[in-house]
């Protein structure tokens, strides 16, 4: 698909619907994290606030990515679900190794300012993955274990 095909058939609406999520996930970091280092108090409103995202803007994110995961990834054979693994591996791949490594690094280097302590890199990349980027690991195995038919 070219990019001039790809800018005519983007959908607005699902657009709107990512930067909902993203504002929600953004609020909900800052608010846990004011909570954990004690900014503000841990009250019965934080506590209905940062569950009703959760309930909400995680579901919301999968389903955006799923919706366009079957839209845009056919596969019809093993060559093709190999291409698209590789695809997927690189998209989500890069970003998590990337921001996971980063943060890794900083909460080792700032490990006496940090809220959360966190193991190995090795650890953290693979078995373990660490806030936020917990959903790009999990997207990437979801991925790669749903099926999609090219009809």
């Amino acid at each position: 698909m070219s990019e001039k095909t790809a800018v005519r058939t983007r959908e607005k609406w699902l657009d709107d619907v990512k930067v909902i999520a993203c504002i929600l996930v953004v609020l909900g970091h800052f608010f846990q994290s004011m909570t954990k280092a004690n900014i503000l108090p841990a009250s019965d409103l934080y506590k209905w606030f940062n569950t009703t995202i959760y309930y909400f803007h995680v579901p919301l994110f999968f389903i955006c990515s799923g919706y366009l995961y079957q839209k845009y990834s056919k596969v019809n054979s093993a060559g093709s679900w190999r291409k698209n693994v590789a695809k997927k591996a690189l998209a989500l791949g890069v970003p998590y190794a990337t921001f996971t490594t980063a943060t890794w690094v900083l909460k080792k280097v700032f490990s006496s300012s940090v809220n959360d302590q966190i193991g190995g890199l090795g650890d953290t990349l693979f078995l373990h993955p660490t806030a936020p980027y917990w959903y790009l690991y999990a997207l990437f195995f979801i991925f790669l274990v749903t099926p999609t038919l090219a009809v």
